[in-house]
């Protein structure tokens, strides 16, 4: 089971500090592994234990009778054992501290719960006590804080889905793809417990395969070993509670009106209360769901019975015949960083994605087959260039679709979407080209010249006259000039030309179907620009939009966005948890020129990477790999992209530096400058060159990418030991909202300055980090950690950093201590999970040498 480290580790300080700790959490959260690794760690560090088990409607003193059995007399009295019981607490107290473990301290009888306050008040016992959340008490409910004080309260919150990746490698024992912990994640709503049991069950019906190193799904995950897991939860409540969930599953989630009118408001407010439904951000106002997602799988696997007919009568009294809902218009509000998406809301929105899905594909199929029109085809085209279409459907809309009295922009949008599908298929360029230009004349020249210029710049290079050439075709009114401002746009942002390729953004049309295409090409321009945070702002409001609409491409390419801005900004973890929607819900974006699928997988393999968890970085990758034809154009979406990014966990960094290097000149050689700069810097942070690093410097400054200069003049002035220079960047990296990068260089200033004896001044740089962290956009926790973590390092660690610091190669480390070159590599990595650090110039710099 997964082990909550942090949790544990947050409970013996307050255990240590004499408080107890009251442990909330939902059924099958993962409350009772929690207190076994409590228990664990807590005799690891000299504390001896009392675990009790709460047990409903048993005899007196039950959970201290099955705890300690050699106690009880066979056949004492209850006062008997009450006596001896507290004559044995009194040895261990006197012999060492004590702490009494209870899970499902709830549930205790009467007269162990009155036992349990006499022995916390008499030898003042910390006691650690779980129990199943609720959002309302009852008076007569058995609470720790009503026995004990102080009581701190912790609540178990879901698992994010990569801590349900990490789950499910532990659990199978090997690597696990991200399709895989997606959909299992979704499913189980980041609960533990389901988790586990979703991916057991799989694995005995061979519904999970292993395909070399890496466990893979099938289509359906749902097996009827599944039922004995969702009726331990389902069983615990009454019929009507059970029908309830039931009726929320057939509609699909719903307003909360609706979800009023249809189950009643002390109902609704008592599935919230035990976790059964939950509210997420959709359409006009706040949605409900069941909760876990999984609970639909049961529920949507039951024959169809007398009580299923009767229930869905109700469904129709309660809310008409159609309780479809009518999604609002774009807020105007952005999120920011991690809250791009909340984290609770991902697998139940993943969950909504994919039933709506499955119903469209549904209806755009029976429509099409009723119609044969090029409308109709259009729309059913574009949804499968979303997702798993099935087998033979769009080949038999292109083929069956009769356009010879289409609208001249439709059959245009219907040979842009089965080029796209080509695209996907990676058909030679001339049979795409030729589907552009079709067997008929459309009245559209320049419409389809542009598109024929976006899409050879996709596949082979942006050269100038192509640049030349759409920059003409975009000043043109009407549709020409319409799909050539957004070619315009996407060539210019991805050649390094972000200013042009946002003023251009400026005058395509506020309405109709420009702005749909367009949204995700500004960001991109935003991230190119050395904007991140402002693409940041853009990706999150955008990413809203999406979501009301369930517009799935839309969803991976402002997903993309917000990835890139994060990474730019080395917000690692907040990235992970900006890819997580579209890693949950299986979504692509095959219907959009310049598609960032595989760009997108790339760049979560990176974060993974940055963030500690190399583990991860291979199913990433190899995820991404399965999106056939997508352009080399988009940062971290070369083809060649990871074969650069395996070395950095496997070779030494002279390798890997000199792989990106590589890579970012044959993308400068085809034009695409922004992808080619990302490389480059890839490059100079895992093995900084000076020279390289001005060269960079000069190019940046062409392309206007601020942030970038920032990182530059960082990297350059901790190269050259110029603490003032330092200072400088890391001013400019927080004025552009890079603060974990701005307290990392402020910190190595500091330390620098120290080191020179000028402890004024460094005390003058340390009073800008307490601004920093006091202010409204402080670093992460994480990045506080990182520059801390000369206090995680074991001595191994210590030792190998001192050596990195003497400028030692890793072969020579092995042989000075006698490691094998693969275990000191191991040691570097965790180095460099733990600080932060990439080049071993910044590793050095934990050295107990300086």
């Amino acid at each position: 089971m997964v082990a909550r480290s942090a949790q544990v580790q947050r409970i013996v300080q307050h255990v240590i500090d004499g408080a107890s700790v009251s442990v909330v959490g939902q059924h099958w959260s993962g409350r009772s592994e929690l207190l076994t690794q409590l228990a664990e760690t807590l005799r690891g560090i000299g504390l001896a234990t009392l675990q009790l088990r709460g047990i409903e409607n048993t005899r007196p003193f039950e959970a201290f009778r099955a705890a300690l059995p050699a106690v009880a007399p066979a056949r004492g009295a209850d006062a008997d054992f009450a006596t001896e019981l507290s004559r044995l607490v009194k040895q261990l107290v006197a012999e060492g501290p004590v702490v009494v473990l209870i899970d499902d301290i709830d549930l205790l009888d009467e007269a162990s719960w009155v036992l349990l306050e006499q022995l916390h008040k008499s030898f003042q016992i910390p006691i650690v006590g779980t129990s199943e959340v609720r959002n309302v008490s009852d008076p007569a409910e058995r609470l720790l804080i009503k026995v004990a004080q102080p009581v701190v309260k912790l609540t178990l919150d879901e698992l994010r889905l990569d801590e349900v990746h990490d789950l499910l490698e532990e659990r199978l024992g090997d690597q696990v793809s991200p399709t895989l912990s997606g959909r299992i994640h979704m499913k189980s709503g980041g609960l533990p417990g389901f988790a586990v049991a979703f991916v057991d069950a799989a694995r005995r019906r061979g519904r999970v395969r292993k395909h070399g190193l890496v466990w893979q799904d099938s289509p359906d995950l749902w097996s009827s070993e599944l039922e004995g897991a969702f009726e331990a939860l389902l069983f615990r409540y009454p019929e009507d509670t059970r029908e309830a969930l039931e009726m929320l599953v057939a509609t699909g989630p719903l307003p909360v009106e609706q979800a009023t009118a249809l189950v009643g408001q002390e109902t609704l407010e008592a599935l919230e209360g035990r976790g059964l439904v939950r509210l997420f951000t959709a359409g006009s106002g706040p949605r409900v769901t069941v909760n876990p997602p999984g609970i639909s799988d049961y529920f949507r696997h039951l024959p169809q019975s007398v009580r299923s007919i009767r229930l869905r009568q109700q469904i129709e009294e309660a809310l008409g015949t159609d309780s479809s809902v009518v999604l609002a218009e774009q807020p105007t509000v952005p999120r920011q960083f991690a809250d791009v998406i909340p984290q609770p809301e991902i697998p139940l929105l993943a969950r909504a994605f994919r039933d709506a899905f499955e119903q469209d594909l549904d209806q755009t199929w029976a429509a099409w087959q009723g119609a044969k029109g090029p409308a109709e085809a259009a729309r059913a085209l574009e949804l499968r260039l979303t997702g798993d279409a099935p087998a033979g459907q769009i080949e038999e809309i292109i083929s069956r679709t009769d356009v010879a009295d289409a609208h001249p922009t439709i059959a245009l949008y219907l040979r842009y979407l089965r080029a796209r599908w080509e695209t996907s298929k990676e058909l030679p360029l001339e049979a795409i080209e030729d589907t552009l230009r079709g067997d008929h004349d459309l009245g559209e020249p320049l419409a389809i010249e542009a598109l024929l210029i976006g899409f050879r710049a996709e596949r082979t290079e942006i050269t100038p006259a192509a640049l030349e050439r759409i920059g003409e075709i975009a000043q043109h009114p009407g549709l020409a000039g319409e799909v050539g401002g957004l070619v315009y746009v996407a060539m210019h942002a991805l050649g390094g030309r972000p200013c042009e390729a946002l003023a251009r953004f400026a005058q395509l049309p506020a309405t109709g179907w420009v702005p749909r295409f367009a949204a995700p090409l500004r960001g991109l321009a935003l991230v190119t620009s050395g904007r991140p945070q402002e693409a940041l702002e853009w990706a999150s409001s955008q990413l809203s939009v999406a979501r009301e609409r369930f517009d799935r491409s839309a969803m991976v390419a402002q997903a993309y966005v917000a990835v890139m801005a994060l990474l730019t900004m080395s917000r690692y973890a907040d990235a992970t948890a900006a890819g997580s929607i579209v890693a949950s819900g299986q979504f692509q974006a095959a219907n959009l020129l310049f598609g960032p699928d595989r760009a997108l997988m790339n760049a979560l393999a990176i974060a993974a990477r940055r963030s500690g968890r190399p583990g991860a970085v291979g199913t990433l990758i190899e995820r991404g790999s399965r999106y056939t034809g997508r352009s080399d154009a988009l940062p971290m979406g070369a083809r060649d992209f990871p074969e650069a990014l395996v070395t950095e966990i496997d070779e030494e960094p002279a390798e890997t530096g000199r792989r990106y290097r590589a890579l970012a000149a044959d993308l400068a050689a085809r034009g695409y400058a922004f992808s080619a700069a990302g490389s480059t810097m890839l490059a100079l942070l895992i093995d900084f060159d000076l020279d390289a690093a001005l060269e960079q410097r000069a190019r940046l400054e062409k392309m206007g990418g601020t942030v970038f200069l920032a990182y530059l003049d960082a990297r350059i002035a901790h190269q050259r030991r110029d603490p003032e220079a330092l200072i400088e960047a890391a001013r400019w990296l927080r004025r552009e909202h890079a603060n974990d990068s701005a307290l990392k260089y402020f910190t190595a200033a500091a330390r620098m300055l120290r080191e020179d004896g000028l402890e004024d001044e460094a005390t003058r740089v340390r009073e800008e980090i307490a601004a920093l962290m006091s202010s409204e956009d402080p670093a992460t926790e994480v990045a506080l950690t990182q520059v801390e973590s000369t206090l995680g390092f074991t001595q191994r660690e210590r030792e190998i950093i001192d050596l990195v610091a003497k400028g030692m190669n890793n072969p020579g480390i092995a042989e000075t201590l006698t490691l094998s070159v693969r275990t000191v590599e191991t040691h570097l990595r965790n180095i460099r999970r733990k600080s932060g650090a990439l080049a071993r110039d910044e590793i050095g710099e934990y050295s107990s040498l300086r």
